[in-house]
């Protein structure tokens, strides 16, 4: 399999760099205001920024095989994220192993481009499995809460995070204008730039407090104002991405207004900005469950995987059937 970098591709590896150049230089300009506590952090934020967005255009370059094998790391270590989050997990005895093994298969069948066997390995196979096991192992005391503990991080960290990969596996036809990779940067750039837009509007606009127990930042303001910004990018970006914008009706000087103003694209936009935000609150409600505020260390200034591909984990999933249901 191979992944095509089409002109609008390239041009979108060009923008998230240039982003990340204002946004640097914007960042620099106000440094001499923070504490140093706060500066320090956010020199670490814009570090990890900065090594994330070269992953991600080196990934694009590399192609099919490294793109679904970082992902296949990914899902493992936020497995291993999660599991230290869990409190009994000394009980479960080698059950984590089966998990990672799991997981390591279900990116082998993604990689195959094998929908039917994916979309039931992990949600039916694995589980039934899973629950054999811990049958076997004969400890009824805690049965539910086991079973429901390994089954909720595959499903969350494994299945739903696969569809990102899963993406770049697409028959070329689904997308005329990006190819494969278009589907996937559309994705993966909106649900970050969703996270940020509704960071940035819910500091200062933020009144109304949407779950304080849960997440005490998420503010209705700070969720209508990433929505809107959300849907606005995915339209704007569709054109050069994405088959969303529909036909394109070209202009002498490029294309028509109306390739910007697309149902579909719209609807992309507004399904990413809802359900990465339910993603970040549902990864956030089991960090407050396991008293911590960030899932680990390995990003500076970001915390853990857990805490950069929350939101893709309920992005993903939908946003890949909404591709799949209208172009399959």
């Amino acid at each position: 399999m191979e992944v095509g970098v089409s002109t609008g591709v390239l041009g979108a590896m060009a923008v998230i760099i240039l982003a990340l150049v204002v946004g640097t230089l914007v960042r620099l300009t106000q440094m001499h205001r923070l504490s140093e506590r706060t500066a320090r952090k956010l020199g670490l934020r814009l570090r990890t920024w900065w090594l994330i967005a070269f992953v991600l255009v080196l990934l694009i370059l590399a192609g099919v095989p490294a793109t679904v094998g970082f992902f296949c790391v990914v899902s493992l270590l936020a497995l291993r994220e999660y599991w230290r989050l869990v409190p009994e997990r000394a009980e479960y005895g080698g059950l984590i192993w089966w998990a990672y093994g799991a997981a390591v298969l279900q990116y082998i069948w993604v990689y195959s481009g094998l929908f039917d066997l994916l979309m039931i390995f992990i949600p039916i196979l694995t589980f039934l499995l899973l629950t054999l096991r811990v049958v076997i192992l004969q400890r009824p005391d805690g049965f539910v809460h086991m079973v429901g503990t390994l089954q909720w991080g595959l499903m969350i960290f494994v299945f739903c995070l696969s569809h990102v990969a899963f993406l770049l596996t697409l028959p070329p036809e689904t997308n005329p204008v990006g190819g494969a990779v278009g589907w996937f940067i559309y994705l993966v750039v909106l649900t970050e730039f969703n996270d940020m837009a509704q960071a940035w509007l819910g500091r200062p606009l933020g009144r109304h407090k949407i779950i304080p127990q849960i997440s005490p930042g998420k503010s209705w303001e700070g969720l209508a104002g990433g929505l809107l910004c959300t849907t606005v990018a995915a339209m704007l970006l569709a054109p050069f991405l994405t088959p969303l914008a529909g036909p394109s009706s070209s202009t002498p000087d490029g294309l028509a207004l109306s390739s910007f103003l697309s149902p579909l694209a719209a609807g992309a936009g507004l399904l990413i900005g809802i359900s990465g935000f339910c993603g970040d609150i549902a990864v956030s409600a089991v960090k407050r469950d396991a008293r911590v505020k960030d899932s680990g260390t390995m990003l500076p200034g970001h915390g853990g995987i857990l805490d950069r591909i929350d939101s893709l984990t309920f992005a993903a999933p939908l946003f890949f059937h909404y591709v799949y249901f209208i172009y399959r």
